[in-house]
Formats: structure tokens, sequence, C-alpha cells
């Protein structure tokens, strides 16, 4: 495989983050919403899976275009923490008060209140560790993800290495974490999943083949079959086949690849306002729910657009502005790793 162009987008990879946002969102708006709109969001969870997959490729494939060493693993932290924690924060204060101000009065539910130590908490993605609710329920995913970039940190220099063995030594440990860790709200649980995404990297940056890259993959399916049922790696592997050779690219889905992150930050308190708001004061709602769920993602990836441009863009920005070390004849840096930041 040759060299990719410093300035390609790797553009399924746009697609697959809005198929999987928007996937997730759905399946949270249909979800009780009776058995035959239920059942078109039954699986939108697996949205996440496709993220997980995508996690593990991108970030070792951004972090070995950028020629990244162990010693730049302090300032790689900063940049995720840089890149990551302004939506974050804006999202848990939109959650807040759309439950406060728009759920709790329409649907007579109690009020939010959250605490200092519990927003520290938010800020160390720690609520699953403590047992701590979080305010919106898909931060646990957040949580999952900053634990994978501090792991890859570390383990990057050795499943890039050119040397079989380095590799051999660091998925065995990462595989047999997995068979060890009994908790779904570790990393640990769900590294295969990643791997699939890292044996991909691993592929496109040539250091294995495309047989040893459906080896490897074939060896984590067997893994998550005894764990995770068929689902996931049914999501998975096709995830990461598609990330491997495909050259799709849609403009209409990079819009929303690009506003993904806010998308999944914002759907269930904007959309579900939007939606139990609508529901409570139109009449006969329930003859339509399904119109009012599309109304609901509209909302979403409005607010969502509104946010990248004023928060995750400048964000990005300033993420993009830390750099490594200073690198003699420094690599240049693809444009898919904008995607993942």
């Amino acid at each position: 495989m040759s060299t990719p162009n410093p300035q390609q987008r790797i553009g399924v990879i746009n697609a697959l983050r809005a198929f999987a946002a928007l996937a997730v969102a759905w399946g949270h708006f249909v979800g009780g919403q009776g058995k035959y709109l239920g059942m078109t969001g039954r699986y939108g969870y697996l949205g996440v899976d496709i993220f997980f997959v995508i996690s593990g490729f991108v970030i070792p494939w951004s972090l070995y275009r950028s020629r990244y060493v162990l010693r730049d693993y302090p300032r790689f932290v900063l940049k995720r923490n840089v890149r990551l924690y302004p939506p974050y924060l804006a999202s848990i204060a939109i959650t807040i008060l759309a439950t406060n101000f728009v759920l709790v009065p329409v649907f007579h539910i109690p009020r939010m209140t959250i605490t200092g130590g519990d927003l520290l908490l938010h800020f160390a993605y720690l609520n699953d560790l403590v047992h701590v609710p979080w305010v919106n329920v898909v931060y646990w995913t957040l949580a999952n993800e900053f634990q994978w970039y501090l792991l890859i940190g570390l383990a990057l220099p050795l499943l890039a290495s050119r040397r079989r063995l380095a590799r051999f030594i660091s998925i065995s440990v990462m595989t047999l974490a997995y068979f060890a860790c009994h908790s779904d709200r570790l990393v640990f649980h769900y590294l295969p999943v990643f791997l699939i995404g890292v044996f991909v990297f691993q592929f496109r940056a040539q250091i294995i083949d495309f047989r040893q890259m459906l080896g490897l993959i074939a060896v984590m399916v067997l893994a998550m079959l005894r764990m995770s049922g068929v689902l996931v790696p049914l999501v998975a592997v096709p995830t990461g086949l598609l990330i491997a050779v495909s050259t799709f690219h849609s403009h209409a889905m990079d819009r929303v690849g690009d506003v993904s992150y806010s998308l999944y930050l914002l759907h269930l308190p904007i959309g579900v306002s939007v939606i139990g708001f609508l529901s409570h004061w139109l009449p006969y709602a329930s003859w339509y729910l399904g119109v009012l769920d599309v109304i609901g993602v509209a909302a979403s990836m409005w607010a969502a657009w509104i946010m990248y441009q004023i928060i995750e863009k400048p964000s990005q920005d300033m993420s993009s502005a830390i750099r490594f070390a200073h690198r003699s004849q420094p690599a240049p840096q693809p444009a898919v790793a904008t995607a993942a930041e």
C-alpha cells in the first residue's frame, strides 16, 4: 500500500462517525415508544462500538504519522483534554439546564441537582468507579475513550514496532487484560474492539499485510464471542474493514461526521427536550411520534452545529496548536487526524 497523501481524508471515517452518532441518537429517542417504532432503534447502541473501532485506528494512526515517542505522552494527554473538555463541559451545563427548565416542568420529574464533588468526578471521568450517576448517560463512553487514550499513548511504541515480538507481547497483554476484566465500565472490557482498529492502523502503516490483519481480527472475534456475543463483532469487523479498504466519501456525511462529537453529547438534552415538549403540547402526538423523533434528530444536529462552531472547532484548533517535541524531517500530518481529534 502506498503512503497516503498528507492532505488525504479517509472519507469513510467521517461517514462512519456520522452513522454511529445518528444510530445512538435514534436508539435513545425511539426506545420505549412502542413495539414497531422501538424496533427501528433496537440496535442503535452498537454505534458506540463503531466509535471504539474508529478510535482504535485514528489515534495510533495520527500519533504514528506525527512521529510520536513516549516522551510526548504528557503533551498527547494535554492535546486530548484541550480537544475534548470544552464541548464536554458545555454539554454538562446544557444537560442540567434542559432537564430542570424543560423536562422537569413538562414531565414533573425530580429536579437534577449536582454537587461540586459530582462535578469533580465528571471532570476525571470517575463516576462509574465510585458509583455516582452521570449527568448524561452517554458519558460512560467518554470515560472509556479517555482510558483508551491513556493506554494507547503508553502502548503505541510497542504496537507500532516493526518487531513482531514487541507487537505480540503488547497484543497478548491487552487480550489477557480483556479476559481478566469483569467490568463493562473499564476500557479493558472493550479492548478487542479497539484492537480491531489498531490492526487496521498497522495494515495501513505497512507494519503488517492484509492477511495478517485479517488473522488478527479473527483472533479478536474469537475472543469476543464468549464474553460479548455475536452482535459486537458483526459491527466491529465491517467497520474495521471499511476503514482498511473503502474509498467512500460523501460531503453530506462529512458535515454530519464533523459535528458527531457534539451531536453525541447533545442529542439527549436537546433531542429529548424537543420531543418531550412537542409530544406534551401537540394533540394526538402518539399518532406521529416518529415524526417528532425526526424533529428531535434535526434539532440535535442544529444544536450540535452551533456548539461545533462556537466551542468544538476552536478546541480543535487549540489542540492542533500544541506540538510534539521537534523532530528532524517531521512527517506531514494527514487530514484524517482531524477526524478523530
